[in-house]
């Protein structure tokens, strides 16, 4: 037997494991199923989506003129901390950066499953090209 042809018998049999057990009905079973079936090409995409968020995140800050220095007060003000606590200790380029990536993973519910819906299309998309 070739290689391919039992590699393809093992991930239907997965699938229809999953299938049975009712894994591949939750958007973890999906990822895993993904991940398991596509690999690198899922890992390469769902990185690409990760910093295109992290891009639009950081000139939405830039462009909407957020401060990170504001939201520093409002957490301290919100946390019962001591007036200008973490405002002295933060440098404004690090704040904003710790700001993009704050909300960045904000958005995590909203990329998975995007990510997840979009995956096989866009890996055979590409591996038909190549």
């Amino acid at each position: 037997m070739e290689l391919r042809t039992l590699d393809s018998d093992l991930a239907r049999l997965q699938t229809l494991r999953a299938i049975n057990t009712g894994e591949l009905y939750t958007l973890r079973g999906k990822f895993k199923m993904l991940s398991r079936d596509y690999g690198m090409g899922f890992l390469a995409w769902y990185w690409t989506v990760w910093f295109a968020t992290a891009g639009l995140s950081y000139a939405a800050i830039g462009l909407g003129g957020v401060d990170p220095m504001m939201v520093a007060a409002k957490i301290e003000t919100f946390m019962s901390w001591e007036p200008m606590y973490l405002q002295n200790k933060l440098d404004p380029t690090l704040g904003e950066i710790g700001l993009v990536i704050a909300v960045n993973e904000c958005l995590e519910p909203l990329r998975l499953p995007f990510v997840v819906v979009t995956t096989k299309p866009v890996v055979n998309f590409f591996t038909k090209r190549l």
